[in-house]
This record gives C-alpha cells, sequence and structure tokens, in this order.
C-alpha cells in the first residue's frame, strides 16, 4: 500500500459514492445499492480507478470500529437482559441451529466438509451470521433500534460477534481441531471485558467529571478509549471490532453515550461509506456456474433465519410481530464473513477463491434485499399476520404490538434550568407518577444523577445539534418543552430548537419561551404551539394583588387567562384580521 495514494483514492471513492449514491436516492433505491455499484465502477471490476485497494480496506476496517463503539454506546444493557429468556434463546440457539442447517444443506449440495476441501463448513459457518454494519445503519435511520424487536436484533447481533471470535480462533484448527484455542480465546474476551469495565469505573469516570463542561474534550477522550482498547484487544488476539465495542460498553454506563454518539455519527458514516465502496470493489464477473449457488445461499440465508429465530422466539414468549421482524432484521450475511472466507482461502487452503465470489455475490444481494425488507417490516408482517390468519392462526394485531414495542415517554424537555425544575418539583408533589414519563436532555451531568435519583430519564447532550435531538428520539414526544431563554443557552436558540423539535417530531405540541412581542411572532411562525414571556405572564399573575391593595379589586377578571399566553392559532386569527 502505497501512501501517497491513499488520499487520491479516498477522494475518488467518496466522489464516487456520492454521485452514485445521489441516483440511487433519486431513483428511490437504498444508498447501500449505490455505494456497492460505485464500489464495482471504480474497482477491477470497473473503471480501475482506485490505485491501491489496500488503502480503502484500511479506512473501511477504521468505520467497522467506529460503528462496533456506537453500538456500545447505544446498547443499553439493562433493556437487553430485560428480554431476558427470549434473547439468550434466540441469540444463543440461532447460530447453531444455522450451522446445522447449513452442514446439512450444502453438504448434500456436494460441498466438502472437513480438511483442506470444507467449503460446505465455511459456507454453513459464514450463512449463520448477519451483518452488525447494515443492520444496525437500516434500524438507526428508521428510528427502531429502541423497539422490542431492535433490542433483540442487536442482542443476538452482538452473539453472533462472540460466536465469529471464536470461529476465527477455532479457524486454524479446521484440519486438525484442538480445544486450546477456544479457550484462549474465551480467557482472553473475559479478561478485556473486565479490564475495561474496571478501567472506565475507577479512572475514566473521573476523567470525564473533570472535563464535562468541555464538550469537545468528552468526544476526543471517548474516541482516544475506543482505539486504545481496539488496539489492546488485536494485541490480545482478539478482533478490534469487539474491543471498540467493549469500550463503547465502558462509555455507555456514563451520562455522555448520547453526547458521544451523536458527535462520532458523521465520523462513522464517512468511514462506513469507504467500507461499502470496498465490498463493492472487491466483486468479480459473475460467471454462469456461479449463479445456482449465489442464489441457493441467498435462498438458504433467508429461510434459515425464520427456522432459527422465529420460532425460538415464539417457543421463549415473544410475540409474532417480533418474531417475524427480527429474523427479517436479521436476513443477511456478516462482514465477519468475508474476513473468515478471506482467511479460509490465502492463509489456510480450506477453500476455494470460487467459494469467496460467491459469498461476496451473497452477501451484496442479501444486503440490498434487507434494505428493502427493513424499510418495509410493517407492511410485510401484515400481509404474513394476514397470511397466519387464513391458516388458522389468528391475526396477532400489528399496530397493538407495534405500539407495544416503544418506550412511553411522551413529555421532553430540553434543558433543565429553574422552569423545569419547578415543573418537576409541581409533578413530583402532585402527580409523582408522571415523573416516569418524562424525559430530559441536560449538559450538567451532576443535574442529571439528581434527576435518575427521583426517577427522570435523563440525557446528556448538546442542545445546539441537531444530531443530538434525533438520537433522544424525540419523535415519538407529544410534548417538547424549552424552557430556558434565549441569554442562558449556549450555541442555540430557542427559535433554532423549535425548528429542529418540528423537524423531528412535526406532530408534536412545542412550548417555546419568548422574550418580547417579535420574538413571540418568530416562534409560532416557525411551529410553535405555543409561546410564553416569562415576566409578562409573572406581571399577570401579580397585577391582581396590585389591584386588591389598590380597592380596585372588582376590575381584575381572575377568570381571564391574559393576553401573555399566546397559541399558534391566535396568533394566527391576529394575523388574518390584522
Amino acid at each position: 500500500m502505497d501512501p501517497h495514494d491513499l488520499l487520491p483514492d479516498i477522494g475518488v471513492a467518496i466522489l464516487t459514492a456520492t454521485v452514485v449514491g445521489l441516483i440511487a436516492h433519486l431513483f428511490r433505491q437504498p444508498i447501500i445499492l449505490g455505494y456497492l455499484v460505485a464500489g464495482a465502477v471504480v474497482g477491477p471490476l470497473g473503471l480501475k480507478w482506485i490505485h491501491s485497494a489496500g488503502s480503502i480496506e484500511v479506512i473501511s476496517e477504521i468505520g467497522l470500529v467506529l460503528l462496533l463503539f456506537i453500538i456500545g454506546l447505544e446498547m443499553n444493557l439493562k433493556s437487553i437482559l430485560a428480554a431476558g429468556r427470549q434473547l439468550l434463546v434466540a441469540g444463543f440457539g440461532q447460530f447453531l441451529v444455522c450451522v446445522v442447517l447449513g452442514v446439512g444443506v450444502f453438504g448434500a449440495m456436494g460441498f466438502g466438509l472437513t480438511g483442506s476441501k470444507s467449503d460446505g463448513l465455511y459456507l454453513a459457518l459464514m450463512c449463520g451470521l448477519s451483518s452488525t454494519a447494515v443492520v444496525v445503519k437500516l434500524l438507526y435511520d428508521k428510528q427502531e433500534l429502541d423497539t422490542l424487536p431492535g433490542r433483540l436484533t442487536l442482542g443476538v447481533l452482538v452473539i453472533q460477534d462472540v460466536y465469529a471470535i471464536f470461529v476465527l480462533a477455532f479457524q486454524p484448527n479446521f484440519a486438525n481441531p484442538t480445544v486450546g484455542p477456544i479457550l484462549k480465546a474465551i480467557g482472553a474476551t473475559a479478561l478485556l471485558v473486565a479490564a475495561g469495565f474496571l478501567f472506565s469505573k475507577y479512572v475514566l469516570n473521573r476523567v470525564y467529571a473533570s472535563i464535562a463542561k468541555a464538550p469537545e474534550m468528552v468526544v476526543a477522550v471517548s474516541i482516544g478509549w475506543c482505539a486504545a482498547v481496539a488496539g489492546l484487544a488485536g494485541t490480545m488476539g482478539l478482533s478490534k471490532e469487539m474491543g471498540a465495542l467493549v469500550a463503547g460498553l465502558c462509555v455507555g454506563a456514563f451520562p455522555y453515550s448520547v453526547h458521544v454518539t451523536a458527535k462520532t455519527l458523521p465520523l462513522r458514516d464517512f468511514f462506513l461509506t469507504l467500507f461499502f465502496v470496498s465490498l463493492g470493489m472487491k466483486i468479480t464477473p459473475l460467471k454462469p456456474a456461479m449463479m445456482l449457488t449465489v442464489a441457493a445461499i441467498v435462498v438458504f440465508v433467508v429461510a434459515s433465519r425464520f427456522l432459527s429465530i422465529y420460532p425460538l422466539l415464539k417457543l421463549s414468549g415473544a410475540g409474532r410481530r417480533t418474531a417475524f421482524v427480527t429474523s427479517l432484521n436479521l436476513a443477511q450475511i456478516s462482514e465477519f464473513s468475508l474476513v473468515i472466507a478471506s482467511l479460509g482461502a490465502v492463509k489456510y487452503g480450506h477453500i476455494g477463491e470460487g467459494t469467496v465470489a460467491v459469498v461476496i455475490y451473497a452477501m451484496a444481494i442479501t444486503c440490498v434485499m434487507s434494505s428493502y425488507s427493513i424499510r418495509f417490516s410493517h407492511p410485510l408482517y401484515q400481509g404474513f399476520d394476514r397470511l397466519m390468519g387464513r391458516l388458522g392462526f389468528g391475526s396477532a394485531g400489528a399496530a397493538a404490538e407495534a405500539a407495544a414495542d416503544h418506550a412511553d415517554r411522551p413529555v421532553a424537555l430540553l434543558g433543565f434550568h429553574r422552569a423545569g425544575r419547578a415543573l418537576v418539583d409541581l409533578l413530583a408533589a402532585r402527580h409523582p407518577d408522571a415523573l416516569g414519563k418524562l424525559k430530559v436532555i441536560d449538559f450538567n451531568p451532576e443535574t442529571l444523577r439528581q434527576l435518575k435519583a427521583r426517577g427522570v430519564h435523563g440525557m446528556f447532550g448538546d442542545l445546539g445539534s441537531l444530531d443530538t435531538l434525533h438520537h433522544a428520539d424525540l419523535h415519538g414526544a407529544k410534548v417538547v418543552f424549552c424552557t430556558i431563554p434565549d441569554m442562558l443557552l449556549k450555541g442555540t436558540s430557542n427559535l433554532a430548537l423549535v425548528r429542529g423539535v418540528k423537524e423531528l417530531a412535526p406532530h408534536a405540541a412545542i412550548i417555546a419561551v419568548a422574550d418580547d412581542e417579535k420574538h413571540e411572532q418568530e416562534l409560532l411562525a416557525a411551529g410553535a404551539t405555543t409561546a410564553i414571556k416569562p415576566y409578562d405572564l409573572m406581571a399577570e399573575r401579580l397585577a391582581p394583588l396590585a389591584l386588591t391593595a389598590a380597592g380596585l379589586e372588582g376590575v381584575a377578571d381572575h377568570g381571564h387567562r391574559g393576553p401573555f399566553l399566546v397559541t399558534a392559532e391566535e396568533h394566527q386569527a391576529a394575523r388574518s384580521a390584522a
């Protein structure tokens, strides 16, 4: 790999991916498909514009490391473990069932299972793993990571990664199996996890506490921590991706995870673009003899997910929709499979180059199929549910199951200053059950700890970042409060917040603070449902007292709401009258 070719190669890859991705978007096709096509265009099969494919491989590996880091940040272990039996049964059972099915199917197709002709065994192992890169990106874009099927999907992917590490550790001994490498991998993984969590608890925690008021340092330290743990994992003989996952889990235990995730997402997306381009560059000419094998692999991958995950989830008590959507989410081949295939062909000589080629095609096809199936999972499930009803199994009711999957926190507070604190105090005194319905986004770790102690869900984040608001899942909010005056906000304003919330949650009621009449009109025009002028509102509460003291209490209209709490409808009516 010539270092002088690195920057030009990255530029060519990104520009081509951008152009082809825009074309795919124009024709309403998955962006991933555009990236794969871009890789084929600039790679050996196409125009050969990339001078050093190895340079793109290195950059794409960084994308996978960042992806696993962000997965760890987003992973709520309590929520995943809350799935309990369902996750354990589906997670640990799916891979084993798929491998057993694969050995039977590919063995019957004439592929070897032992020695230097282990193509059938490799295909069975590779088809049992699903693509973390594709699934997480699609579920994140669709805002379904925090649903029950999303959490189960994520949990199964994590367990699959553990299986993949064991496969990589055991792979050199396929011709002469021994237990030693497996025990070594298990011990190294346990040591890495224990060391990571102990270090984060006693050292990283103090580092974060000292830099919490410098958001850019929080991000820098987090990425440095990710690089350090990933490097340590590589030194221990584990995958760097596993190290990044452990690093993310450690940071995810702190209240800074949402902020770090929002800030690192653009960086991750840049590297993942190169990952998909590099995958497209590996595509070789498809020979007629390969077509039947590729088709068989694609059919097997989809069928094996529904023959393993669906019954396992149903038997463990999951609903029909959860079982169906989780199976659908995981119906593709993993990027880990390409690593396993490359090592098996080049380093160990267990399989032929033809097997590697058909796996690449099958992975590309299943990834594109998943782009459509995950996007349209709801109508696909409705059709499946109707079919099951006609077959006499009854209809589960898609809407009811889907609604039950989402966390119920319909009230969001952007920032926690005096007004927000007063609201929480009032609810705690009069309606304590309502505290569990709130979510608060704030930059003060001490405030978040106090909220947690009171049973309020708090998230660390920068209100000036639209990515933070997006990741805080405001889409499901019914009411959003922006109670901090502009003079106290840093890097944003109530007008910017209203616009951002309106884009993310167009059906939510937005209540914002206005400084004066002009500001009030701007907020309402931007989409605020109600604009509050605190000082005028305070004056209205004081006016009856002043009138009473002046002997004019009969003039006061205590039932009148006053002119200082103006709704968008009243604002529009006043403008029309004018």
